[in-house]
């Protein structure tokens, strides 16, 4: 087959392009910053650097989650504590009440005292974090106890709430109201344990207010068991995040080295790559002369 000129400058002008088309490779690696700009630069690589931006997302997601779920816990507890202190002043009220040398006026004003606490409980037992109710289990867009919970009937939902805080991992996050303030109807229930207080104050008997000494501490029990469990969960939550945070550095170092270019390598690259191209533009130079009949075109 006859080589002829037309054939050569097609060739060399290939090539030519070809060697420009890797400088411009490198030119954009180090503009972006990244080795993978495109599917057709690494189609094995882009797959790759999909699936560990998704895992980052997941990551980043059930970190999220674990700080909510903390949130929850945190709030809760807040929320035992305080209950905590009020059955505990209930419990120094009914020790000084029972005693048979206090008077009658005396137990009135304690009466009025332990009133107001047993509101503060009802209260307590309806707090809501970010507008939901923490104890009345799934149905926390519903109020659980109403404003008299030792005379007045009411059911909480036993549903539980949880977080999912890694793939197929949940956490559940609620205290049933049951077990904290106890159940409506049970004599050993907080409300109705107060209520019984409240009664034997109102008719200053004293054996009655001996009997809610026991009681009260009984209810305290149930609040500080509460409060273990939920100390508990939040245990596991701090080892969760602390695995979470080291699966997200993980994901993301695979991710940049898939992604992110080695800027000396591309540098070294490009420079090699501007030679090849100068070295190729002077060898066309010298090789494609224009002839006479190029000037007469």
């Amino acid at each position: 087959m006859r080589i002829t000129q037309s054939m050569m400058s097609s060739g060399m002008m290939h090539n030519l392009q070809n060697n420009y088309n890797r400088m411009d490779k490198y030119q954009e690696q180090l503009l972006t910053q990244k080795q993978l700009n495109r599917p057709s630069d690494n189609p094995v690589g882009v797959s790759s650097a999909l699936n560990y931006r998704q895992e980052v997302s997941f990551t980043v997601q059930f970190a999220e989650n674990v700080e909510d779920a903390d949130s929850w816990m945190k709030f809760t507890d807040t929320v035992l504590t305080e209950s905590t202190s009020i059955v505990q002043r209930l419990s120094e009220l009914a020790v000084q009440a029972g005693t048979e040398t206090m008077p009658e006026d005396a137990r009135i004003n304690v009466l009025q005292e332990v009133d107001q606490l047993y509101n503060q409980l009802v209260s307590l037992g309806n707090s809501q974090f970010k507008n939901k109710y923490i104890f009345n289990g799934q149905r926390t867009d519903q109020k659980p106890y109403p404003d008299d919970p030792a005379n007045t009937t009411y059911q909480l939902d036993t549903g539980v709430v949880n977080y999912q805080i890694g793939a197929g991992i949940t956490v559940p996050v609620n205290m049933i109201g049951d077990s904290v303030f106890g159940k409506f109807g049970e004599a050993d229930g907080l409300f109705k344990v107060v209520d019984e207080f409240k009664k034997a104050l109102t008719a200053d008997d004293t054996a009655g207010i001996q009997s809610s000494i026991e009681a009260l501490q009984n209810s305290l029990q149930n609040i500080t068991t509460a409060q273990a469990e939920i100390g508990g969960k939040q245990n596991r939550l701090d080892f969760s995040m602390s695995r979470l945070e080291g699966l997200q550095i993980n994901y993301l170092e695979l991710q940049s080295k898939v992604e992110d270019t080695d800027m000396a390598k591309a540098i070294t690259e490009l420079k090699t790559a501007e030679s090849v191209y100068q070295s190729s533009l002077d060898t066309i130079a010298r090789i494609i002369r224009p002839s006479l009949l190029d000037f007469l075109r």
